[in-house]
């Protein structure tokens, strides 16, 4: 199941809380993407192009860091 995520916050809090597949259901700048994608691919997530959005997947054994 993918949660759609309306701004990079969203996304964001969605991730820590322990959803998997979050899509990034709004204009992603170019700089938030870079910033998700470096916070997040190191952690083990993977950034796919979905129909209309981009969609974080994590894999269910990552655990989200106490930050």
């Amino acid at each position: 199941m993918v949660i759609k995520a309306k701004s990079l916050k969203d996304a964001e809090e969605m991730l820590y809380s322990g959803i998997s597949k979050v899509e990034l259901a709004y204009d992603i700048g170019s700089d938030d993407f870079f910033r998700l994608a470096s916070r997040w691919c190191d952690r083990g997530a993977r950034i796919s192009k979905g129909h209309n959005h981009f969609v974080v997947s994590l894999k269910s054994f990552a655990i989200p860091p106490n930050d």
